[in-house]
């Protein structure tokens, strides 16, 4: 059976915009015609596929079946046409999205976005919210993001990665600090409260994880999104703060805050820069990469110059 592979574009189209009127619109097509493609859809997949509810098409069960599979055909497809053009930075308006560990975004950003600027000045970059560890496999094949830069995680063969940095984990208090002054040991450490920077709104930690494994629990008094915000709080009152050296040094320089050594011996947070195999020859997608890692390795000597 031969299928018009414009079809699934049209299919993804009505999926994403949940209506007709919004899938022409958006493929810059008449209504008529996305009309007739969904007819010729649903004849092929023997089934409605949308259901119109109101003004809105809502998807059977054998669309929500099918979509991840279509989107990640159609990200391949997008691919191969890509790699049969060479990249010109200069000259390219490529739009790249990263999904970002929210607490890596200040010390990754700044660095990359200086670097890009000066080498490819019309590329977009957009910086998405962290992507759950379970959806990062569909996003990545989908072409809903085109990297990620996130912590160690279980991922399949299909996900390739690299590592970008290796941080210890450190303690922020603020200067003049009533308990915590020239020295912090693990009863003190314990006994205070704790602000948790994380993208999650429930869940341990990873330094939550690790103490729980020893037995031990810490007081989360604030659980914010940024590691900024996180410093910003407190700069002002008497909470601690545990973050990889890295983010610590650069905040603490900015508000003046002190920096501990953990007092437990925990692991140390590996980042990673995570992309998916079907753009592993991408000339975009490698250039990006090779930036990241390049500001990456920078950035290190630098801090390891000013340690």
């Amino acid at each position: 059976m031969k299928v018009d592979l414009n079809l699934f574009v049209v299919f993804e189209a009505i999926y994403c915009e949940g209506n007709i009127t919004k899938a022409a619109s958006a493929l810059n097509l008449s209504q008529p015609a996305v009309s007739h493609s969904l007819s010729k859809l649903r004849h092929n997949f023997d089934d409605a596929l949308f259901i119109r509810q109101g003004n809105q098409m809502r998807p059977t069960p054998v669309a929500n079946n099918v979509i991840a599979d279509v989107r990640e055909a159609l990200q391949q497809l997008k691919v191969c046409l890509a790699q049969s053009r060479q990249f010109e930075p200069l000259v390219s308006r490529n739009n790249f999205n990263v999904s970002l560990h929210g607490a890596l975004e200040a010390s990754y950003l700044p660095p990359l976005m200086q670097r890009i600027r000066k080498e490819a000045p019309l590329i977009n970059l957009q910086s998405s919210r962290r992507v759950n560890r379970h959806e990062l496999e569909n996003k990545l094949a989908s072409g809903d993001i085109d990297l990620a830069i996130d912590t160690l995680l279980p991922v399949s063969d299909n996900i390739l990665h690299t590592q970008l940095d290796q941080s210890k984990l450190v303690v922020l208090a603020r200067k003049n600090h009533p308990i915590v002054k020239s020295t912090l040991d693990l009863a003190t450490y314990l006994a205070q409260e704790h602000v948790l920077v994380s993208s999650r709104t429930v869940g341990l930690s990873i330094e939550d994880f690790e103490l729980g494994r020893l037995g031990l629990q810490r007081k989360i008094g604030l659980r914010c999104q940024h590691a900024f915000s996180a410093c910003q709080v407190i700069a002002d009152n008497n909470m601690l703060l545990t973050l990889t050296e890295t983010t610590a040094k650069m905040y603490s320089q900015l508000l003046d805050l002190q920096v501990f050594s953990l007092p437990v011996s925990l692991h140390d947070i590996d980042v990673h820069l995570y992309w998916h195999s079907n753009v592993d020859f991408d000339p975009a997608n490698k250039w990006l990469r090779n930036k990241i890692i390049q500001t990456t390795s920078t950035s290190s000597t630098l801090n390891g110059q000013n340690t």
